[in-house]
This record gives structure tokens, C-alpha cells and sequence, in this order.
């Protein structure tokens, strides 16, 4: 089997069957297949197989217009035979393209097989009925069956014309994929695996069942198995009689991966602007071949949303290190991260300065009134630490009854350490902050860009036209930068990591 995807289990297959699905071994020793018939370079083995059978191969007569037997009626008498005069033995049946994918399947769990064959109804002109597989969909499962007692084997031909996509859709999705999960019986978190084999049969099924089963690709893992052609359809041996041959290998691909084109234009969006949770949603059908980003895209999602606890920085500590990580970053680049993580567990002030990118994605996503309060937080925290560092309380600066000075009294305590007066641009700034703030948190009132602005603007500062999200974030950083040295804001571990995600889905094909 050759993938470009890991799946350790399977619990359904659904096969559509179409005249080169099998062959039969003969007495001679030759495999011939239900779908050579002379034409296209391909030996004429119907005929044979009705030689087999001692019968002569007859035709069917609609109006004026004949048609040779073909694989409906082979089938059929086949079936008979090995129902009738063999005893219910299927072991002549090879299973020319489907042998090795059930095989694969049996070993990773395969517990359901559906077989999809054609039975077209009476008005559908003989020419096109004579091809139909359901006797072949038959041959199959008695063989399945065989080989795989303990496999449920259910066939399903439905009477509809084999052309008819809405038909087809209908059926697929009201009886067929609903069969095949409810057949699933789940044990602890197991989840639901279902492979597809389409090819050999009609395009306009093939076509269907692959757009029905990769609409549930958001709700389980599906696969495309299909099978290799092998080098050699049929074998010309020394005895001038010609064999036909086995499907040696399968490649199993995601049916996801048909969407990652499409889909990785939204996670790069979301990612873009911060949306971690939304960005992991798109990837949870990608997270097998994508499954760094993935994980990622979760430690983002609940370090932006604040639960970064010691439980989380211990499981980021545990991704960086892994296996998974190095296998795409390269070694300098993780020990770098392995550093910063330890900075920023072991430095308050670093640990701060980290989560302004937090604050950053808020005004991107051009949340302001979140984003204002994440800024307050921010700057009472870096207040909170720099009242500690420098004592403030016992220097007289906070005139605290406790050690839990409130942002009024942080404000307060700042400006007599830089030694700005009531009537300094820098204390009315900070007041309307805090004001501001409070009118939000005790209201529930909501602020814009322009009262943003105005805050800065109405005391003196500096700024820029117009009041963008860009210009937002330079008057707070400003601020924040003015109450504690930064480090380099680049060399920050959780903007590090939010940049190789964007570089990686960027290059990700």
C-alpha cells in the first residue's frame, strides 16, 4: 500500500463494481476477465468464459438491433454455477482489483464491505443493461466471504439508470453512507473510517460516490483507496493463451486533501488574524498531514483565549521537544524556542510582554473595545510588577491598606516614581485610561478607534490620521513600552511561533 496519509484502522469499504472487478480461474490454470471481450486490444475472454461453461455465447435481441451477452448474463450464469454445481464454492472468483485493498483492510479492522453494482431498469436499453455488475457484485462477495467469514458483506443495486448523477446522489446519501455508519459500532473514542474504491466502474457513480463521501469528511476520515494498475493487464504466456493479471498495491489518499487547496486559503485567513480555534477546525481533517500546525494552531487558540496555565506551558514544552518538531524545524530554531520558553515561565515581565501579541491580533481583527481591555490588563500587570521591583509601598508612592493596590493607585504610584505631577500629560492619559476602562467593565459600554484616539489626542500626544488599527497599536505599545523596558519583541517566543505558522502554511503544499 503506498499512502500519503497514516490511517491505522478502517471500519467500511465501499467498492463499485464494475466488469473488470474479477476473473475467473479456469481449468486450463488462465485467469480471464468478465470485462475482455475482444474489443480495445483485450483478449476475448467472455467468450472463452462462456466456452468454460460449455455454452455458446448468444445475443439478445431488441427491435431489429442485437447485442452479444455480455457481463449481466456471464454473471449471472457463473453465480448459478458456483451456487448450483459447485456447492456455494467461490474460490475460481479471483478478485483482480480489489484482492490486495481488502486484504490491507482485514489487517487494519475492515468489519463492512459494500458492494455498489448496477441493475438499470427495463427501459434503459438493452445495450447499456446487458454491462450490468449486480451478478458480478454477487461472484464478489460469495469470494469476499470466503476468504473472510467473519467480514459483513451487503450488496446494494439499486434499479436506476447508471447515468443519472441525481439518482445516484439520492441513493448514496439516503441509504448507502447512512448503512455504512450504522453499521459502525464505536469502542471507547474510536472514530469512524471509511475507504472508497471507485475505480473500474462507471465514471458517473465513480464520480458521485467520491463527491458523496467527501461531504463527510468534516465529520470522519475518508479515504480514496485505489488500486495501481498493474504493468501488464493481461500476460501472453509461451502456450499463446493470455491471463489476466492482479492489482499488486493500492495508494490510499485522503479525500481531504481534494479540499486543502481551498481550505488552506481559510486557515491561512484565520491564522492571519488570529482566529487560532478557527484555523484548528480547518485543520482537523487535514491534522494527519498537517498534524504540527494542528497542534499549534490549539496551543495558540488557548494561549490567545488567556488559559495559559502550567499544565499548558508543560505540553508546549513537551510539542517543542518532540519528535513531530524536529522533523520540520530545524535544530537552531527549536533550541531557541526551548530557551524562550524557559524566559517566559521564569520572567514575569517577559511573560507579559509576550502576550501582547494577544492584544496585537484583537485590533487586526479590529475588536476594539476587547482589545482596549486587554490593554488595560496589560498595563496594570506591568504596573503591578514595576510597584513590586521598585517597592513602591514602602517608599510612600502607593498609598495602600494592602498589598493589592488597585489600578487607580498604580497609576498613582507611577507617576510619583517618574515624578510627574497631577497636571502632567502622562497622569491625564493614564486617568482616561482607567476611566475609559471603567465605563466598559462597570457599563458594559463599547469603545471605537476615534474614542481611542482621543484619549491620546485630548492630552497632548502625538497622533496619526486616521485611526486605524495600526495606529491603535503604536499609542498603546507606546504606553506600555514607557512603563517597562521591552525585550525584543521579535525574539518573543508566542510571535515566533504565530510567524512559523503563517511561513509554514505559506510554503505548504
Amino acid at each position: 500500500m503506498k499512502t500519503t496519509n497514516s490511517t491505522n484502522h478502517v471500519n467500511t469499504l465501499i467498492i463499485t463494481v464494475g466488469t473488470r472487478q474479477i476473473g475467473w480461474r479456469c481449468k486450463d490454470g488462465i485467469i480471464r476477465s468478465f470485462g475482455a471481450d475482444g474489443n480495445i486490444g483485450y483478449p476475448a475472454h467472455i467468450k472463452e468464459l462462456y466456452q468454460e461453461l460449455g455454452i455458446e455465447r448468444g445475443n439478445h435481441l431488441e427491435g431489429d438491433t442485437t447485442y452479444p451477452w455480455s457481463g449481466r448474463d456471464l454473471g449471472q450464469r457463473y453465480y448459478e454455477y458456483c451456487k448450483e454445481w459447485l456447492g456455494g464454492d467461490f474460490n475460481n472468483i479471483e478478485l483482480l482489483l480489489d484482492k490486495t485493498i481488502i486484504g490491507s483492510g482485514i489487517k487494519q479492522g475492515l468489519k463492512h464491505i459494500i458492494l455498489w453494482g448496477t441493475d438499470q431498469p427495463e427501459n434503459i436499453p438493452w445495450n447499456y443493461r446487458r454491462l450490468d455488475t449486480l451478478w458480478i457484485a454477487e461472484l464478489m462477495a460469495g469470494k469476499i466471504k470466503s476468504l473472510f467469514p467473519d467480514v459483513r458483506v451487503d450488496i446494494h443495486a439499486p434499479k436506476i439508470n447508471a447515468n443519472d448523477s441525481e439518482a445516484i446522489r439520492q441513493e448514496l446519501e439516503q441509504l448507502v453512507l447512512k448503512e455504512a455508519i450504522n453499521a459502525f459500532s464505536p469502542t471507547k473514542d474510536e472514530e469512524f473510517v471509511l475507504w472508497i474504491q471507485t475505480k473500474g466502474c462507471t465514471p458517473v457513480i465513480a464520480s458521485n460516490v467520491e463527491i458523496c463521501a467527501a461531504a463527510l469528511v468534516r465529520q470522519y476520515q475518508v479515504f480514496n483507496a485505489s488500486p495501481d494498475e498493474p504493468k501488464e493487464f493481461f500476460t501472453k504466456l509461451e502456450n499463446g493463451l493470455v491471463t489476466a493479471n492482479h492489482s499488486q498495491s493500492f495508494t490510499l489518499i485522503p479525500m481531504a486533501e481534494y479540499f486543502w487547496s481551498l481550505e488552506k486559503l481559510r486557515i491561512k485567513s484565520a491564522w492571519e488574524r488570529g482566529d487560532f480555534s478557527e484555523a484548528q477546525i480547518w485543520l482537523s481533517v487535514h491534522q494527519n498531514r498537517h498534524k504540527v500546525l494542528y497542534k499549534l494552531a490549539g496551543f495558540l487558540a488557548q494561549y490567545s483565549n488567556c488559559e495559559s496555565n502550567d499544565e499548558f506551558y508543560s505540553k508546549l514544552k513537551d510539542w517543542i521537544g518532540s519528535n513531530d518538531v524536529s522533523n520540520l524545524v530545524n535544530a537552531e530554531q527549536v533550541t531557541t524556542w526551548k530557551t524562550q520558553i524557559q524566559k517566559m515561565q521564569a520572567d514575569k515581565t517577559i511573560n507579559l510582554w509576550e502576550s501582547t501579541i494577544i492584544l496585537e491580533l484583537c485590533l487586526k481583527r479590529e475588536t476594539y473595545t476587547t482589545a482596549f481591555i486587554q490593554f488595560a490588563q496589560l498595563l496594570e500587570r506591568l504596573l503591578y510588577i514595576q510597584s513590586i521591583t521598585h517597592n513602591w509601598i514602602a517608599k510612600g508612592w502607593i498609598l495602600a491598606k494592602s498589598n493589592d493596590p488597585s489600578l487607580a493607585e498604580l497609576m498613582q504610584g507611577w507617576c510619583q516614581y517618574k515624578r510627574f505631577n497631577q497636571d502632567s500629560k502622562w497622569s491625564k492619559l493614564l486617568y482616561d485610561i482607567r476611566q475609559n476602562r471603567n465605563q466598559i467593565i462597570h457599563k458594559g459600554e463599547s469603545i471605537t478607534p476615534r474614542i481611542i484616539r482621543a484619549i491620546w489626542a485630548n492630552n497632548g500626544f502625538p497622533v496619526q490620521y486616521p485611526e486605524t488599527a495600526e495606529v491603535i497599536k503604536n499609542l498603546m505599545m507606546d504606553v506600555l513600552k514607557e512603563i517597562s523596558t521591552p525585550p525584543s519583541l521579535d525574539q518573543l517566543l508566542m510571535r515566533s511561533l504565530y510567524q512559523w505558522g503563517l511561513n509554514y502554511l505559506q510554503d505548504a503544499s
